[in-house]
């Protein structure tokens, strides 16, 4: 047998009838080297499929294989096992009605039609050889072999008659697309690049019901609880020479003998008749490289609303049969054809790696909605009467659309919050502790049609706010003498009215240097207070100031005059924050009340004057509302103690130490939505930080 030959300049055809009726199998022109455009497919670029690529490999790391870990069927000649873009998958085969195996002594459209659905390159090819890839170049394959032959050159519609006497066969054979099954797996995209010759509008509902009924039965799979799509090749039926005498009932689709192919073949199209077979039942009509519907390819027409449109002209496959140059020899290899044939299989593998990406969460009806509604509709594409819902977008269908919500129900589609506003924004006390812990965890959120996207949560916790360097710089930098109590963490308050007894007026943020204790959660704002005999009392509220975080309290200290020492201790509660930390959207509603004990001095030796502080506390924190389920009790601590003195010349020296407050020990238990199931349900996962 020669070696793997480049066929681009062949030109196939293969008009077979199956299962005794007119069927059309691939394209009625083309030609030509498609070149070297994204893998030697030019229609992938089309599809925007390498951005879908793109994303899986961000995924699931560099060289992951679109549609891994699924088996895509295919109802159509039968294939080529050993070609080498099969080589490394699963290849499995099942004959129907009497189908043999092929031997290659003629052109194995199913051969041609699996590769662009999952065909994989392969060093089998010699290096001058486009060899083509698929699509979903990662799945396995399962063909399903069916009879052919070679109808006439006119276009003759299945009669009723005939299509009855096919219908049993084609129940048989439905079911056993549906109900195949190996370790585990099922099919839930099905290509069929077959089908009856006739336009679906020459077929009203009663009669395909009536003809059709146990065909049409299998392929709505009641009851089944995922049911298998099926894809099909829209035909390419028009300007194909035609007999009016087969039209007397839609004279206008064979006009000057030549068909006005104005709706898809018949079964392509009979989601436009039978109500339960929409949702997972698509026709694919074929563009070519320059985007406009194939000269060939029929059009959607009647049933726009389940159809599509893909490239289908000079698209890149395998090819097994004989050798042209001399028809006793058999050869695989790689070449060009045209055909809806060709641009069904693009759908069928974009279904896979949608169904990839979304990490199989959804179900199979659900991919196929948005398939259709992230087509491109824009410019021509919003011809519906020719390119139905519109040319395939993977780019698009692997993008969030509208508004991407963290589920907070039970359901994708119940409540939630935007994305954008979740966020949780530790306070200095509470550091990066929490953003560390949810760095090694993902969330879901859904976009508007229920689709998951995974995201980091720890990028949704930011870092902790705090003083800036430039700040402490000049507080540390100030002239020593500036703070009379050095070290004593306090706050101070600049008396507006009242005497020693009391006093009303702005409790400002701790003493300059000091990073502050638990009063620093209050930062400025309204008290009034009192002191006598060494003993100070306290009440504050930020309420109404603008700039800072809802917070009131009261603090109670004792420093007798003349004593080094002295104890303080207070309360106080945030109304939406949780040690100066809050949260947003998902992450729910924060509050807290903290007390706190401590103990302050100062003291001077020889010239230098020392002061310390230290305070412990603890924090009870609520969460509501939210991915936050509880916050476990909090414990606290801040210190500071300074020394200073003054020079002869009048400068100063001075040394700082400073722990500001911190969370000693807790913990937060958080509950985050990570997926979906198939039904629609979220799926949660609990985790302590």
């Amino acid at each position: 047998m020669p070696s793997w030959t480049d066929r681009s300049m062949w030109r196939l055809r293969a008009w077979i009838p199956l299962l005794g009726a007119a069927v059309f199998l691939s394209g009625c022109g083309g030609g030509g080297g498609s070149g070297g455009v994204l893998y030697n497919q030019w229609g992938l670029r089309t599809i925007k499929a390498d951005r879908a690529y793109a994303r899986l490999e961000a995924e699931y790391g560099t060289g992951t294989a679109p549609g891994s870990g699924q088996t895509l069927g295919a109802v159509d000649t039968g294939i080529d096992t050993g070609h080498p873009v099969f080589e490394g998958k699963m290849v499995t085969e099942e004959f129907l009605s009497g189908a043999g195996d092929e031997s290659g002594d003629k052109f194995s459209h199913g051969t041609a039609v699996a590769s662009v659905m999952a065909g994989r390159p392969s060093d089998g090819f010699a290096e001058e050889v486009k060899a083509p890839r698929g699509v979903a170049w990662g799945a396995d394959i399962t063909m399903f072999a069916v009879p052919t032959g070679v109808p006439g050159t006119t276009y003759r519609p299945i009669s009723l008659a005939v299509l009855a006497s096919v219908d049993s066969r084609w129940a048989t054979s439905i079911d056993t697309v549906t109900g195949w099954s190996s370790g585990g797996r099922s099919l839930d995209f099905v290509n069929l690049s077959v089908g009856f010759l006739g336009i679906i509008e020459q077929y009203s509902t009663q009669q395909l019901r009536d003809n059709f009924s146990r065909a049409i039965a299998a392929m709505a799979q009641s009851g089944a609880t995922e049911k298998t799509v099926f894809v099909w090749a829209a035909g390419n039926a028009h300007g194909r020479t035609c007999d009016p005498a087969d039209f007397t009932s839609n004279s206008d689709l064979c006009v000057n003998a030549k068909v006005n192919a104005r709706s898809v073949q018949v079964l392509p199209g009979l989601a436009a008749r039978i109500p339960e077979l929409q949702g997972h039942l698509i026709a694919v009509v074929a563009i070519g490289s320059n985007g406009g519907i194939a000269p060939f390819s029929n059009r959607c027409g009647i049933a726009e609303d389940w159809c599509i449109a893909a490239p289908g002209v000079d698209v890149r496959l395998a090819y097994f049969g004989p050798d042209p140059d001399d028809p006793s020899e058999v050869i695989r290899g790689a070449g060009t054809d045209s055909g809806t044939s060709y641009a069904a299989p693009m759908v069928t593998g974009g279904l896979a790696v949608m169904k990839h990406y979304f990490r199989d969460q959804m179900s199979n009806t659900e991919l196929v909605t948005r398939l259709l509604k992230t087509a491109n509709k824009t410019g021509i594409y919003d011809d519906t009467a020719v390119y139905g819902q519109g040319l395939l977008d993977l780019d698009a269908a692997t993008t969030p659309v509208g508004t991407t919500t963290i589920a907070l129900g039970g359901r994708v589609d119940g409540s939630g919050s935007n994305l954008e506003g979740t966020r949780f924004t530790p306070g200095l006390p509470l550091g990066n502790g929490l953003a560390r812990a949810l760095a090694g965890h993902e969330i879901a959120a859904f976009d508007s049609l229920g689709a998951p996207f995974w995201f980091r949560l720890g990028d949704l916790a930011g870092a902790a706010a705090g003083r800036s360097m430039h700040a402490r710089l000049r507080a540390f930098a100030a002239a020593p003498g500036d703070d009379p109590e050095p070290g004593v963490l306090r706050p101070r308050t600049a008396a507006l009215a009242g005497g020693d007894r009391l006093s009303l007026g702005i409790m400002q943020a701790p003493a300059p240097g000091s990073d502050g204790g638990h009063l620093s959660l209050a930062g400025r704002a309204l008290a009034i207070g009192g002191a006598r005999d060494g003993l100070r009392i306290a009440a504050f509220s930020t309420e109404g100031l603008r700039g800072e975080n809802p917070a009131s309290g009261a603090t109670l200290s004792w420093r007798p005059a003349g004593v080094a020492l002295g104890l303080t201790g207070g309360w106080v509660a945030e109304r939406e924050t949780v040690l100066g930390s809050g949260a947003a959207g998902a992450f729910g509603r924060l509050s807290g009340s903290s007390a706190f004990a401590g103990i302050e001095g100062s003291a001077r030796i020889g010239s230098w004057r020392l002061g310390a502080g230290a305070e412990i506390g603890t924090v009870r924190a609520a969460a509501q509302g939210g991915m936050l389920a509880s916050i476990s009790p909090l414990t606290t601590s801040a210190f500071a103690v300074k020394a200073e003195t003054r020079l002869a010349d009048g400068d100063g020296v001075r040394f700082s130490l400073a722990q500001s407050l911190r969370v000693e020990a807790g913990r937060a238990r958080l509950t985050v939505p990570v997926g979906r199931t198939k039904e629609g349900e979220v799926l949660r996962r609990s985790f302590s930080a």
